[in-house]
């Protein structure tokens, strides 16, 4: 009876999100619900109904995943969730689908990962299919990790039929007290040049045109654009976001990128060149701003308090009109605000109004990038070694054994699981998850019943100091032969 009681939801929720889903690098949206129960003994009921595969104007009806009893992992971000698992896909409900192909697959290999937590769930869902149906599917769900069409792949007619691309935005989105005199020119543009390796078929095209005989570059954000001033340098003239403001652009789309991680690094893929070369003004520029949802622009126009951090290369070279990858660092300031949005503007010139008029530059693929850095794990106050997939320690009462993982970069964080506890051993599996769960490392402590091991701080001594020391840095009155002692702050063999 017990056992079933523990087994019984203890809450159940339902999220609506976009569902990306990727099938052999081409990508489609659709929105979907996905129910996450949280059992008694903190176990997890995953489902997705009506799962599709979509292609165009077609539609793949696959059925409903679910796996139940899943073992989380507890961490200051969320609960942690990773599983690879043999299931049998059922027929879903949608009275639309007259034929669900999961249900025929048999037994397929599924690897699931999940971030639950108060506000919202993130998953990441790959099925090899390889063998049956030659694809290998990618599902994202919840995906406030990465930028939105960070491929570039997705445009829509904006203001006078220019092409912008989904969820960014360049002059036919424009606002400010001048936009009517820049908006119905073209600066943004659909093309078929992609970066080396894509998946992808498209990337973005900006160019730089010449509006009252000033350079308008070639620019877009992932907020909008504001035309203030007639003055190229002027800081009315801007990108900007601010969460607090309902207006969309006419795809629908809101004029901020949503942030939950905090990113070590931006990545991207461009290819510049100057239609006349400047020496004075060479560079095109990409910046980022991570903020906490509240008003901010680029360039500043002051000193804001709202950004978690930075990033910023206004030295992007021409490089013989080649393609080149761009890593940028994030510089994180130090404050206690929290991450909800990223302000990504991409530019044809450093410097705001120079260049030329026919200045062009490809942008493809960005990415933000996630490490795990240093992974550490103390029991109660002593450092473990994670040199192999399962350590151990001793500790007194190992049940009451303080443990703390840590990792010790910004876009990474530590989750622990219990999975078992005698009075003589402990055993935990310890989860170092980079914030888009991509890279997951996992270890297995072994807490034993005994004498305190470790060190947490040796006891240096001086060389007037006689005092004797054993390994766990308590003091010896005695040595004793063929053991190892610490003797002026030195290992010594007795």
């Amino acid at each position: 009876a017990l056992a079933l009681l523990s087994s019984l939801s203890m809450s159940a929720n339902d999220y609506t999100e976009t569902l990306v889903v990727t099938v052999n690098g081409s990508t489609t949206t659709q929105t979907a619900t996905i129910s996450v129960d949280k059992n008694n003994d903190g176990t997890y009921n995953f489902n997705l109904k009506n799962f599709m595969l979509k292609a165009g104007e077609q539609t793949m009806g696959i059925g409903n995943i679910e796996l139940k009893d899943l073992k989380a992992a507890k961490g200051d971000k969320g609960d942690v969730v990773s599983t690879h698992q043999d299931i049998a896909i059922t027929a879903g409900d949608d009275p639309n689908v007259s034929n669900w192909m999961g249900p025929q697959l048999g037994t397929i290999p599924l690897d699931l990962k999940l971030l639950v937590n108060d506000k919202k769930l993130y998953t990441l869902i790959d099925i090899d299919m390889q063998k049956t149906l030659e694809q290998t599917i990618h599902v994202t769900f919840g995906d406030n990790y990465q930028l939105p069409n960070s491929g570039f792949e997705d445009f829509y007619t904006a203001y006078k039929k220019i092409e912008e691309p989904v969820s960014w935005h360049s002059f036919a989105n424009v606002g400010g007290s001048l936009a009517s005199f820049v908006k119905g020119t073209a600066h943004s543009f659909s093309s078929t040049e992609k970066r080396p390796g894509s998946a992808g078929t498209k990337s973005v095209l900006l160019t730089s045109t010449s509006v009252f005989g000033m350079i308008a570059n070639g620019t877009m954000t992932t907020g909008r654009m504001i035309a203030g001033s007639i003055d190229a340098t002027n800081s009315k003239n801007h990108a900007e976001l601010d969460m607090s403001k309902e207006d969309k652009d006419s795809h629908g789309d809101p004029f901020y990128a949503l942030m939950d991680g905090t990113p070590d690094y931006i990545a991207v893929w461009v290819k510049f060149k100057q239609g006349t070369p400047s020496e004075e003004h060479p560079y095109a520029t990409i910046s980022a701003a991570l903020t906490d949802g509240t008003y901010y622009q680029d360039p500043q126009d002051k000193d804001y308090t709202n950004v978690v951090a930075t990033a910023k290369n206004a030295q992007i070279a021409s490089d013989g009109f080649a393609w080149q990858r761009i890593v940028i660092p994030f510089k994180y300031n130090d404050n206690d605000v929290k991450a909800k949005a990223l302000l990504v503007t991409i530019s044809t010139n450093a410097d705001p109004g120079q260049g030329s008029a026919a200045d062009s530059l490809y942008v493809d693929d960005i990415s933000l990038i996630y490490n795990v850095d240093k992974p550490a794990v103390t029991v109660n106050g002593h450092a473990i070694t994670l040199d192999k997939e399962e350590v151990s320690t001793t500790a007194e009462d190992p049940a009451k054994a303080d443990v703390a993982a840590t990792t010790a970069n910004k876009g990474s964080f530590a989750a622990v699981s219990e999975l078992s506890s005698t009075a003589d051993q402990r055993k935990l599996q310890l989860l170092y998850c980079s914030d888009d769960l991509q890279t997951i490392k996992t270890y297995t402590l072994v807490i034993n019943k005994g004498a305190e091991t470790g060190i947490s701080q040796i006891k240096t001594a001086t060389n007037n100091d006689s005092k004797v020391y054993d390994l766990n840095g308590r003091e010896v009155k005695t040595m004793h032969h063929g053991n190892v002692y610490i003797l002026n702050g030195k290992k010594v063999l007795k």
